[in-house]
């Protein structure tokens, strides 16, 4: 069992009271029969000549960086963590972006601490109850977003997901709609993989789309975004502010264009982490590789083809 990068001590100690756990610079990590993964890239060149490799566990949902096709050719399972309390963290960490550019936190801060206390009376922030939220994509952390909005905050929700039936979506409060029609809401808020499909998808011509008030908030993977389209798109006020947890680049260049951008609030890949959202998220993994370890096949097995 071989553990790439660090997961709760949860997870991890339910692991090893299971399987013998190496790290992957351990002479062994070529004997590994399963692999454990969050954020580092996986390709062949690192487990193609793993000859006793039969599955590789990704902590978390989002699988972009794991050469699937490559695993699948060797025969090897892959299987992700989606769900529980991580979809709640990463909805949390969007909306916390939301409410952070609405209601222009850090410029706040800096009122008091640098003793510009009158400049408030000059400032209107932005409100959150009442918006027209407009949701890229309706997976669990879009749904997750939908509810704190639209329950929480009495926000007029729409979403634009093909894979989901406009039913379903009206049967829990919320408006389906084209992606014109969430682009034209006041906060945008992307929920989709990272896929060819998928990869600037928010380019220029979509930003031309936003309100000049509006807000757009990414905690789904850097790429979707064109980050140059979106620096212009602050730069020139055709919309008003983005929060930003993830990055075509990770961590990015120094020369990002969106670093000098004040209407521009930035995370480093964090919106998932929090206390119960990593310890559930290890706990997962270890019950899939438990699966696993039993000759059973795990619920979120992404590629069914390598299956006999």
């Amino acid at each position: 069992m071989c553990i790439i990068d660090p997961i709760h001590p949860h997870g991890a100690e339910r692991i090893a009271s299971m399987h013998e756990v190496i790290g992957p610079e351990d002479p062994q990590a070529s004997e590994a029969s399963v692999i454990v993964i969050r954020t580092s890239p996986l390709g062949p060149e690192r487990f193609g000549r793993m000859t006793r490799l039969k599955a590789i566990v990704k902590h978390g949902a989002g699988v972009d960086n794991i050469a699937i096709p490559a695993a699948t050719a060797q025969g090897v399972m892959v299987a992700n963590t989606p769900g529980g309390n991580n979809s709640t963290a990463v909805a949390e960490g969007a909306v916390s972006l939301m409410l952070g550019l609405l209601r222009r936190t850090r410029d706040m801060d800096a009122l008091v601490r640098e003793n510009r206390w009158d400049e408030r009376w000059a400032i209107r922030l932005g409100d959150l109850t009442g918006a027209r939220v407009g949701l890229i994509g309706y997976g669990r952390i879009a749904r997750a977003v939908a509810t704190i909005c639209g329950k929480g905050f009495g926000c007029d929700v729409t979403a634009y997901d093909p894979l989901v039936s406009p039913a379903a979506m009206r049967a829990e409060g919320v408006e389906p709609g084209g992606l014109a029609a969430v682009l034209a809401s006041d906060i945008v808020s992307i929920h989709v993989p990272l896929t060819e499909t998928t990869r600037n998808l928010i380019d220029t011509v979509e930003l031309g789309m936003m309100k000049p008030h509006a807000v757009l908030v990414n905690c789904s993977r850097g790429g979707i975004v064109n980050e140059a389209a979106l620096a212009e798109a602050l730069r020139s006020g055709q919309i008003a502010a983005a929060g930003i947890d993830v990055f075509a680049q990770e961590p990015p260049g120094p020369d990002n264009p969106l670093y000098s951008l004040p209407n521009c609030l930035l995370s480093p890949h964090v919106a998932g982490v929090t206390e119960a959202g990593m310890k559930g998220m290890a706990l997962h993994v270890a019950a899939v590789i438990d699966t696993i370890s039993r000759g059973e096949i795990p619920d979120t097995l992404l590629n069914p083809e390598v299956l006999p």
